[in-house]
């Protein structure tokens, strides 16, 4: 027998997890392997900080995993489609119960002002919350990896010029490698490219001591023990931060 499954959900679910902390809501699946990433990066934070170790002890997560269309390691292709689906995707996330939300995922962050307007809940960004970091960190200037959109759109450079933080990004010749090791991190592959971006990042410590990874795939790539500079990991500090705000009720 077939069954029919419902288009939408015109009520909100009520929140049946561990009432002390707040619902974290995570709009991800951009892509998927970092989505896995970043909760098992929550988990290992609440364990090494708040000392989690029992069910209750954790808060609930509620994970939206949007294959998101009109989207690629390129970029935005068609800029109202994936708006429209990551409205609809935080929607999903509100109405199941989410306190706040956080997205994964850098590029999407162009449209925060827009996804900010339409929810009711707070949606953190990825990057004001990494260049929070490195204000505290007080490094400049700063070397910037990130997808060619990221780059394309300036999303951290516009935010770091707000802050009066100077900064270094890679040559354009250099984009094939990194947009490779992005796809490698996707797929699951491996190939040069993580070499080849290691050089890039070498030549980049010779005028920085600080680099922002600004793409939530290098999560998976590159790590703090690959170079001298001080790694400003994007997904690293989005995690921290959701679950700070989720286990200290006060934080707004």
């Amino acid at each position: 027998m077939a069954y029919a499954m419902p288009i939408r959900y015109a009520f909100k679910i009520e929140s049946g997890g561990n009432m002390k902390y707040k619902t974290i809501g995570v709009l991800g699946g951009m892509g998927p392997v970092t989505s896995a990433n970043f909760y098992s990066e929550m988990i290992g934070y609440a364990q090494r900080k708040y000392k989690a170790e029992n069910d209750n002890d954790f808060p609930q997560i509620i994970i939206n995993s949007l294959p998101l269309q009109g989207f690629d390691e390129t970029g935005v292709l068609d800029r109202q489609l994936v708006l429209n689906q990551l409205k609809k995707g935080n929607r999903m996330l509100e109405n199941s119960g989410s306190d706040f939300i956080v997205m994964p995922c850098n590029t999407v962050h162009c449209f925060i002002d827009e996804l900010r307007e339409d929810a009711n809940i707070p949606i953190l960004s990825i990057i004001e919350e990494t260049i929070k970091t490195v204000q505290e960190k007080e490094i400049e200037p700063v070397g910037i990896l990130g997808s060619e959109t990221t780059f394309q759109l300036k999303l951290y450079e516009k935010e770091l010029k707000k802050k009066s933080i100077s900064y270094i990004t890679p040559g354009e010749e250099h984009f094939p490698a990194i947009t490779g090791l992005i796809l490698d991190v996707m797929g699951g592959s491996r190939s040069g490219n993580r070499d080849k971006v290691l050089d890039i990042i070498r030549g980049m410590s010779q005028s920085s001591e600080g680099l922002i990874l600004g793409c939530t795939e290098l999560h998976s790539a590159i790590k703090q023990s690959d170079t001298t500079m001080t790694v400003f990991d994007s997904l690293l500090i989005l995690a921290e931060v959701a679950v700070d705000k989720s286990m200290s009720r006060g934080i707004q």
